[in-house]
């Protein structure tokens, strides 16, 4: 498994869907669509299509890295867990989170959430910081409204640079 990997928090926000994929795109297709572009997901609380993921990740080509909330918690993720294919997280309030500027008070995390930004400094900044601290293969996200797909796609271009 690649050191990092790069998703969307807000995978079901209504700006999403209607900016990123096609409109007469059936919503059980939209996991597999993003997985084409994105190689972790995060699986929040509100999330209404866990059985959806499951069975994309069942048959993805290639290792994701999944963050998934406590209350979407069930034994089939011990189960895709125990494959030893995908990275499965599960996210509880004592989860460490990195964050830009907030430093690592000593707990080091896996799972790290930027802003959306255009700007290469800055994200080449943050992309160090985060893989400095990360004990292992991590996955940072882009937070925020509208998720900006044009961020990952940023992140994953110039991890490919720095030869991550």
């Amino acid at each position: 498994m690649k050191a990092i990997h790069f998703g969307i928090r807000n995978r079901q926000s209504p700006a999403l869907v209607s900016a990123f994929f096609d409109p007469d795109m059936p919503a059980e297709w939209r996991v597999g669509f993003l997985l084409n572009e994105h190689d972790a997901l995060w699986v929040g609380p509100q999330a209404d299509d866990v059985e959806t993921v499951l069975a994309e990740l069942a048959d993805a080509p290639a290792p994701v890295v999944v963050v998934v909330d406590d209350s979407r918690w069930s034994g089939a993720w011990d189960e895709l867990a125990a494959r030893d294919f995908h990275l499965v997280l599960r996210r509880s309030e004592s989860t460490p989170i990195w964050r830009p500027g907030t430093g690592d008070a000593g707990r080091a995390a896996r799972v790290g959430l930027i802003p959306a930004s255009d700007d290469p400094a800055q994200l080449r900044e943050w992309l160090e910081a985060f893989m400095g601290q990360c004990p292992g293969p991590g996955a940072l996200f882009v937070d925020g409204e509208p998720p900006s797909t044009a961020t990952v796609d940023r992140l994953k271009t110039m991890a490919e640079l720095m030869g991550l």
